[in-house]
Parts: C-alpha cells; structure tokens; sequence
C-alpha cells in the first residue's frame, strides 16, 4: 500500500536533491563550532555561533536567499567580526581608562581564533609593492582621472588571483589611494 509523507517531508526531500555547494570557509567555521562544542569550550562555541549567525543573515538578505552564503559574504562576516572584536579589546585593554584584563585577553583570543578561518593574503608590503607596480603601469593620463582607484583595484585583484580572497578590499582601497595621491 502507498504511504503519504506529511507535505514538509516531500519538500525537505526536495531541498536535499537541489543542495546547493556551500562555501569551503562556511564548512570549516561549522566544523570548528562543532569541535569547539564537543571540547566544551564554551568561548570558542559562542564566538564561532555569532559569526556564522552573521553568515546566515547575510544569506538570507542576499538577492537568493535560499542560497548558501558565498565565500566572500562568509569572508566579509569573519572581517566584521574580527574589527568589532578588535575596537571591544582597545576599550579593555590596560592601557585603557578602564582596564579589564579578563574581557581584553578573551577578546584577543576569538580575534586569533576568527583569524585562524581567514585565508592568508599576501603581506602588507608584498602587497604595496604589487599596488605599486599596477600603478606605475598606468598612463599618465589615467592616473589624474576619478576612474584611477577602480582601475587599479581591479588590476590589482586580477594579479592577485587566488589570494584575493584573503586580501582586505579596504585595505588595498587605502593603499591605492595613497599611492595615487603622489
């Protein structure tokens, strides 16, 4: 005799045939979680819990929200995370008006945690000096115009290539526009 499944089952049936690829980053952060878990390091669950909470609303407020997040949003979440883990650890820090040195040593712990899923970029000077060079190879009439920055960038990330992915956008943005400016 034919069964029937509850409406729900047929569409979480049907949801596992059209899964989509998760981002790489995304499925270490949620191994992570689940090694932090079962370690109960409570800290390290919580801060890795946040993070991917930021990761799932930003799929969720992307153009396909029935998507998993991409690599970059996941990237960007890690960024985020880190920087306001940073500006909490300066208010705590000893040298700080009101120092806390439990909350400053437990923040600076999830920033290196949060760190350690980031993709290495190229270092700060290796990454100047390939700035420079796309610069240098620009016309002279080029590097006067406002389109100047978005030339630049996007030489730079071509040359990049794989490791763009772990160069902070803004970062290089601030570099460009210093090296314009001369």
């Amino acid at each position: 005799m034919y069964r029937t499944f509850p409406r729900s089952l047929h569409a979480s049936i049907r949801a596992l045939q059209s899964v989509t690829t998760t981002s790489p980053i995304e499925i270490r952060l949620r191994d992570g979680l689940k090694a932090a878990m079962k370690a109960r390091d409570r800290p390290a669950a919580n801060c890795l819990k946040a993070v991917l909470a930021e990761v799932t609303n930003a799929a969720k407020a992307s153009a396909n929200p029935n998507e998993p997040a991409s690599s970059s949003a996941v990237i960007t979440a890690l960024r985020k995370g880190v920087e306001k883990r940073r500006e909490a650890a300066l208010a705590y820090a000893p040298t700080s008006p009101s120092p806390h040195p439990e909350n400053h040593s437990a923040l600076t712990n999830e920033i290196t945690l949060l760190q350690s899923f980031l993709p290495s970029g190229p270092s700060p000077e290796a990454l100047k000096e390939l700035i420079q060079s796309v610069v240098d190879s620009l016309e002279e009439g080029v590097r006067g115009s406002k389109g100047a920055v978005g030339v630049v960038m996007k030489g730079v990330m071509a040359k990049l290539g794989e490791a763009a992915a772990g160069a902070d956008r803004k970062e290089v943005g601030r570099i460009v526009g210093e090296l314009l400016k001369k």
